[in-house]
């Protein structure tokens, strides 16, 4: 929330001699607390605000910075009530209104934080945080498109806006524009902006195309006072590992990502072993009888197939959705949420405590479901045939989606258990993927994966295919021509993009990961 200023202009000193005056008093209090809040003193900022509240209520500067400095305190409901309260009581503030459709998006309303940076728009047509705030809800959309857009006018408005140039170099490393990406990341190190996120983004990105020596880098790198040790410390390893793996360093960069590694595994141990029983549940629910499903196609009311490419992280789903994007009449929709938020509206609507897990939705509740999807979907994916889902979570919801939503199609993606193990434990997830800092249990959820696309490609064999990395690499205009077979698009014309190719990558590190199965 740091981009976003507290309202109003310096007051005049007062001069020697005169009584002191509340209003000039109360401005240079709510100058010092913005001062310690950019400072990352949030504690002294705060107190400061709320004694500036308590003797003023009504004082909305304080209300605004108070809103901020939760915010930056990830005490999200606490920022939404101060930054609602100060936008009552001004409801013309762009400020106050950039700010609080930020925290909406932080909450994940993004309609609210759509709806709210419009009025601040309106107000200010040309403002560099409003436009990053925009980037970020279409980037927290998958619209990566129009993100892009977004952070490049952000970052066109205020060239020294951080993380406008942060979200426009990851905007365009998911449109697979690369060489964008990489010029967006490197102009940054350029300016003096290299810290950890910044070579951690260079590190994702094909080593061709980085023309910066990442470990000098990580070597003279300085912790910013604001970040967190350990996640720095376990960042840089990660960076470092992944730049020592390009160079062919294969022992020096496992070692780095033993340690990447280490302390979000002691974090995630006790939900990874909740997530095992919930493995359990799903595994059982798929294994059946052979289902109808398929009944629908695209063009039925202006309908597109939803396309849904499913497999474990690092399968290769986004390679196909990539491929898949070549064939006219298909809009890639990548990790977008459109199932999540048909489903908690669907929850909201009757009333029920909000959930967005398909699987825990009463089934008498799927059609109500399925209009807010097919609603979104037309919004989504405009005139196109076919849009894709890349969501991997989506695997629990399989059947489900099937059943309900007749003109949902499946691909469902293999690979290499010993590639796509070492891919997993390379990448720095969040805290979803419980799984992803131990070789052991990738292995293991990798296998039930697998386990649950075996299960699905025979109940769900009409509207499916099983597509293996390995096969898609080694021939991907045959690949390309299943799926559009599948979904009722014209075969592929012309040449097909160079994917790149990753298979066989574990090869060097097959003896240090069966050493790690044992120890």
């Amino acid at each position: 929330m740091s981009e976003v200023q507290s309202p109003g202009s310096p007051p005049q000193p007062a001069k020697p001699g005169r009584a002191s005056n509340p209003l000039i008093e109360a401005r240079a209090k709510l100058d010092e607390a913005e001062a310690l809040r950019r400072a990352g003193q949030f504690d002294r900022s705060q107190a400061i605000c709320e004694g500036l509240v308590s003797r003023y209520p009504d004082y909305v500067g304080a209300l605004h910075t108070l809103g901020l400095v939760h915010a930056d305190k990830r005490d999200n409901s606490r920022a939404l009530s101060c930054l609602v309260r100060a936008a009552m009581l001004n409801p013309k503030d762009w400020r106050t209104l950039t700010a609080l459709s930020g925290v909406y998006l932080l909450l994940g309303a993004s309609e609210m934080a759509a709806q709210t940076l419009e009025q601040a728009r309106r107000l200010k047509p040309e403002d560099a945080s409003i436009a990053h705030t925009l980037g970020e809800i279409y980037r927290e959309e998958r619209e990566y498109e129009l993100a892009a857009e977004a952070f490049r006018m952000a970052h066109s408005l205020d060239p020294s806006l951080y993380v406008a140039a942060m979200g426009l170099g990851w905007s365009c490393t998911h449109l697979g524009r690369l060489a964008e990406a990489a010029a967006v990341f490197e102009g940054l190190v350029e300016r003096g902006s290299h810290g950890i996120r910044t070579l951690h983004a260079l590190s994702q990105l094909p080593a061709p195309l980085v023309n910066v020596d990442l470990l000098s880098l990580l070597d003279g790198l300085v912790m910013d006072e604001k970040e967190d040790r350990q996640e720095f410390e376990s960042l840089v390893a990660a960076t470092r590992a992944v730049a020592l793996d390009k160079a062919g360093k294969h022992a020096e960069a496992w070692a780095n990502l033993v340690a990447a590694n280490r302390r979000p595994f002691l974090k995630s141990r006790d939900a990874y072993r909740k997530g095992l029983r919930w493995q359990e549940a799903s595994l059982a629910q798929v294994r059946g009888g052979r289902i109808e499903a398929g009944a629908g196609g695209a063009g039925q009311s202006g309908q597109a197939l939803s396309l849904f490419i499913l497999g474990p992280s690092r399968s290769g789903k986004t390679t196909m959705e990539q491929l898949l994007g070549t064939l006219d009449g298909v809009k890639l929709g990548y990790e977008n949420p459109i199932v999540e938020n048909a489903v908690r509206r669907a929850f909201q609507t009757e009333g029920l405590l909000t959930s967005s897990r398909f699987v825990t939705l009463p089934l008498n509740l799927d059609a109500l479901w399925r209009d807010f999807y097919v609603d979104d979907l037309k919004k989504r994916a405009g005139s196109a045939n076919v849009f894709t889902n890349t969501h991997p979570g989506h695997i629990d919801d399989a059947v489900r989606i099937a059943t309900a939503l007749p003109s949902a199609r499946f691909i469902f993606m293999k690979r290499d258990a010993d590639d796509i193990a070492l891919r997993i434990y390379m990448k720095q997830y969040g805290v979803a993927n419980y799984h992803a800092f131990d070789i052991g249990n990738i292995r293991d959820h990798v296998a039930w994966y697998n386990r649950m696309i075996d299960g699905l490609a025979e109940r769900l064999a009409d509207v499916s295919r099983v597509i293996r990395y390995e096969d898609m690499i080694a021939d991907p205009a045959n690949a390309l021509r299943s799926v559009a077979g599948l979904c009722g698009l014209d075969p592929p014309k012309g040449p097909i993009p160079a994917l790149g190719d990753d298979r066989g990558c574990a090869k060097p590190y097959r003896d240090f990961m069966d050493r790690a199965l044992h120890e």
